[in-house]
């Protein structure tokens, strides 16, 4: 990444930075010193918007006088300023510990948090711990026969009306209070977020995009979700998504944090958050582990700024093939991200899309009782479907078989070679999959994987016709990354399928993301680490591609009823086009 100082201290036009100062940061402000000479250092970088104050971390409580210092001292300079709150406790075994919302001491502390921020701000947010993963012997008594989940979901959203929303409007009732929620998503119901009731709950919602690196952490999530899950939380709380969170830590590399910032910005997030006050001043470290003492994490997020602001403007709304998931639903946890890094837009949505004349719905679709009969009236519409393997397990017994006499085995396959009809292509390595049985004749095999010493095969993409309707089954590996490792030639199978009624999709391997919007634009990703030609098949209408960046114009050819255009995107990098 080739950093240059920003030149332009405007505001953004498409979106607003806002710093998040943790508790211990604000604390520090008290040295009038210190506060002015680390915000002179992130001024030369970053137009700042707004800046959060935490009151409360860790079950300390930062005092008012600094707290009304430091709120003064950012006012004065033309910027907003809300508080924030981290209602968490300090944990003797090395990892956070919640509050535990049963006990009555811990109960009174959480109301006084909210009181005493709420007297000092008119706006609050929740950093992502207002969740509870206690298992004392109170919560084990008050859980009863209930399961966590649904003991937590309920507590939690009591705790946030009795607790924190209730009390803070009480003492000031022009107060909002805004809830930031994790990237966790999948698995929020376990620790009682609700995706459900708390966006009604409160005034607000907020996302967090850090997405880290995918490996190490031990979270693994894609980076294409730091894109998704800002679109899913606008389809739940529609307008009232107030912005994405992100941070720089756990990453090998500094083009993995400016990806996050990038992805959140692509999603027109309206406004993106940097966490926190205190580590955007720390040093970069080089290649060689090196420190560079005058060049700042805040470097990068003003770079990535600038660069997109340029042209975030003239991008759309954005589009994605819809992914339905039920609200508290799991299973194939997190599956649309990995679909989204093989170059498939997604759009993560909490209602059935029944407007849609192509869905794509995995396991955890299956949570939804009536999703078979929604299914059904998809195809008796003419409209098409697309499941995944782990969903046809999920349905086997609950009338799928009415649809599609198709059935997953408890056998597996383990394969490395792949067909379409036309041609035999190798994979990277040995992929483990499940076996689909099928009837001949009655479904079709589409794609094809092979074992490596039998010559035996096994259905990747599956299509069965149902009325006026086409059901699409696509096999996802045991591994769910290992759909990575699908060869080119299957993965652009798979995307002109669920593409069909996009006016762009990308001929090329995984890791290679498509960002489209409704008015012609998109954006072509690289999450590798090395330079790729990309080939970008549009609709035939479109005889050229301006290049928003740079103004240059990309020829194309026609093949069949398509064009097609070739472009090189480096490593982390992307480009911005125009269909014309």
């Amino acid at each position: 990444m080739k950093l240059t100082q920003p030149v332009d201290s405007s505001p953004y036009k498409g979106f607003r930075v806002a710093v998040y100062a943790p508790m211990y940061a604000v604390h520090e402000m008290k040295d009038s010193e210190w506060l002015k000479s680390t915000y002179d250092v992130l001024a030369q970088y970053l137009h700042i918007g707004k800046v959060y104050l935490e009151t409360h971390r860790d079950g300390i409580t930062a005092g008012e006088e600094v707290v009304l210092t430091a709120r003064k001292f950012f006012e004065d300079r033309g910027i907003e300023v809300a508080g924030g709150i981290t209602y968490t406790e300090v944990s003797q075994i090395g990892y956070f510990k919640s509050c535990c919302y049963t006990d009555p001491e811990s109960r009174e502390k959480v109301r006084e948090v909210a009181e005493y921020t709420a007297r000092l701000f008119d706006e609050i947010i929740l950093d992502d711990f207002f969740f509870t993963n206690c298992k004392c012997s109170a919560c084990i008594e008050a859980k009863g026969e209930r399961s966590w989940a649904d003991f937590r979901l309920a507590l939690m959203d009591e705790a946030a009306e009795d607790l924190v929303v209730g009390p803070a409007k009480k003492v000031n009732p022009r107060v909002r209070v805004i809830i930031k929620y994790p990237n966790w998503y999948d698995h929020f119901q376990h620790c009682g977020f609700n995706l459900e009731n708390g966006p009604t709950i409160f005034d607000g919602i907020y996302t967090g995009t850090e997405t880290r690196d995918p490996v190490y952490n031990h979270q693994h999530l894609q980076p294409y979700e730091s894109y998704a899950i800002i679109r899913y939380f606008e389809n739940i709380a529609p307008g009232r998504n107030g912005g994405g969170w992100v941070d720089p830590f756990q990453r090998r590399f500094l083009d993995r944090y400016a990806e996050q910032l990038s992805l959140t910005l692509f999603a027109k997030a309206r406004e993106i958050t940097l966490f926190s006050y205190g580590h955007l001043l720390e040093p970069l470290r080089q290649s060689d582990d090196s420190v560079a003492a005058t060049t700042q994490v805040a470097r990068v997020a003003g770079y990535v700024f600038d660069r997109v602001d340029a042209f975030l403007g003239e991008l759309g709304r954005p589009m994605g093939v819809k992914a339905y998931k039920p609200y508290h639903s799991h299973g194939e946890d997190f599956l649309p991200n990995y679909i989204g890094m093989l170059g498939v837009p997604m759009d993560i949505v909490p209602e059935f899309p029944h407007e849609e004349d192509i869905i794509f719905l995995a396991e955890q679709a299956g949570f939804d009782k009536d999703i078979v009969g929604k299914i059904k009236k998809q195809l008796l519409t003419g409209k098409d479907v697309m499941i995944t393997s782990g969903l046809l397990r999920a349905l086997q017994g609950r009338g799928i078989e009415d649809l599609v006499e198709l059935e997953y085995t408890s056998k597996k396959a383990l394969v490395r070679r792949f067909s379409d009809w036309h041609d035999v292509y190798p994979s990277q390595y040995d992929i483990l999959i499940p076996q689909l049985r099928y009837a001949t004749n009655d479904t079709w095999e589409w794609i094809t994987a092979l074992d490596n010493h039998s010559g035996s095969g096994y259905p990747i993409l599956l299509r069965t016709e149902y009325a006026d309707g086409n059901l699409y089954v696509l096999t996802i590996p045991d591994n769910p990354g290992d759909l990575y490792a699908y060869p080119r030639e299957v993965l652009t199978r798979i995307k002109k399928v669920l593409l069909r009624d996009c006016f762009v999709y990308v001929d090329s391997p995984s890791h290679i993301g498509l960002f489209v919007y409704d008015n012609d634009t998109f954006i072509v990703a690289s999450f590798k680490e090395h330079m790729l030609p990309v080939k970008m098949t549009v609709a035939q209408q479109f005889k050229k591609l301006v290049e928003l960046q740079s103004g240059i114009e990309l020829e194309g050819r026609l093949e069949g009823d398509k064009m097609i255009f070739e472009a090189h995107i480096e490593p982390h990098g992307y480009r911005v086009f125009r269909a014309e």
